[in-house]
């Protein structure tokens, strides 16, 4: 896959996000004034906005790392890539029609009857197994680098979040009722995935954006043990009900661990930000928050309370502020257009609308002790949802100009 092919993807997948943002940007209108008749439930709305924001992310971050792949190992990359990333749109984008009328459910199409959005999530899963196996191909016997083996951490996180998101049809085939082992599974996917899988992945191509600068890390900085460390923290996000306090504990130490090895690399970061794009910096910010939600998890309380009631802003602080942040970033500086009035107005409106709705998630979840309704938070999450909107279309344009 060359260069070009690496940037016209890049732009599908922001295209991917645009669409992600304002399924998420009619939901929140949905939410604040009420669902249009014959538009769909919330649940099933919410399902189709969250995986194809996953398919953003995944397809951001496969454009990156096969972009840098030559480059790091000294091969070129294996036959199949480019039609592995075409899969992996083609799956990711179908998981919006495909989640949107019924969710996990039954859709029917003509005499047959289908669970559409498991189908789209269970062919979507296996573009990155797909992913995976030539991920190992590109690697096996070239150079070593800082970011290969980060991309090497995060690919195995990655390996293990996806068995658990393909036990979700399993688990409907099967019939089975029993909530500890779904959300099991569940969390096995959507916490590894953000926590272990995203973590280590951005990681690792911030690391190759900053070696392109001339950069070289300084000291010791964790790999295998920071990809170790975050196995045990998806039981963080289970219902405190289920689990015991031995496996709390774990969860709790492993999340502290985590926040401490991660911060031998924001520290570099932090050394080196002169020289990373704004959004990048933006999003290292709600990294930071997400490493001191960690040692609060220190107290019980704090997070039986926590992870039900600021469970959303938890998840959109990793997604948004984080993750959706820091890759925007590393796409506009790698194939977006040269530094302009327009790409100045694509960051400032992506931070104000960023920021307006983690203020607006945030608040949300205190409204038990503020004396303002908690529908005034959720119309300002929409609000602010049509600005993020707007700034990642504008994106669109500035990746488009060089396409």
């Amino acid at each position: 896959m060359n260069i070009r092919t690496a940037r016209r993807y890049a732009f599908f997948a922001v295209l991917i996000m645009v669409l992600a943002g304002a399924t998420g940007s009619f939901l929140r209108f949905a939410l604040a004034y009420g669902m249009p008749p014959g538009w769909g439930q919330i649940r099933h709305v919410v399902h189709a906005h969250s995986h194809t924001m996953f398919g953003w992310t995944i397809l951001a971050l496969m454009a990156l790392i096969w972009s840098e792949i030559p480059r790091l190992t000294g091969k070129p990359l294996p036959r199949g890539v480019t039609w592995q990333m075409g899969a992996t749109f083609i799956f990711s984008l179908l998981q919006l029609p495909a989640f949107w009328p019924n969710g996990y459910g039954i859709t029917q199409i003509g005499p047959a009857r289908m669970p559409l959005g498991a189908m789209s999530a269970g062919f979507a899963g296996l573009t990155w197994f797909w992913f995976m196996g030539l991920y190992g191909r590109a690697v096996r016997g070239g150079r070593s680098s800082l970011p290969l083996r980060l991309w090497h951490g995060a690919v195995v996180l990655l390996f293990i979040a996806s068995l658990g998101a393909m036990a979700e049809p399993v688990l409907m085939i099967l019939k089975v009722e029993n909530e500890f082992v779904k959300h099991l599974f569940l969390h096995l996917f959507l916490d590894l995935f953000t926590t272990g899988w995203l973590l280590l992945a951005i990681f690792g191509a911030l690391w190759a954006y900053l070696q392109n600068q001339g950069i070289t890390p300084q000291g010791w900085l964790p790999v295998a043990s920071l990809a170790l460390v975050a196995l045990p923290t998806f039981l963080l996000g289970m219902p405190p009900s289920m689990l015991s306090p031995a496996m709390y504990w774990v969860a709790v130490i492993a999340n502290l661990a985590l926040a401490v090895l991660a911060a031998f690399h924001l520290r570099q970061f932090w050394i080196n930000r002169r020289q990373l794009p704004l959004l990048v910096q933006f999003g290292l910010a709600g990294l930071v928050i997400q490493m001191g939600a960690a040692v609060l998890m220190l107290v019980p309380s704090v997070w039986q309370w926590g992870v039900g009631t600021l469970r959303i802003f938890y998840l959109h602080n990793m997604l948004l502020l984080w993750t959706s942040s820091a890759l925007l970033g590393l796409l506009l500086a790698r194939w977006g257009h040269a530094p302009s009035r327009w790409t100045r107005w694509v960051q400032g409106l992506w931070m104000v609308g960023v920021g307006w709705m983690w203020l607006a998630l945030l608040l949300g979840g205190f409204t038990v002790w503020l004396p303002v309704s908690g529908r005034v938070f959720l119309e300002w999450a929409a609000w602010a949802s049509v600005i993020i909107v707007l700034a990642a279309i504008m994106a669109l344009r500035d990746l488009k100009q060089t396409t």
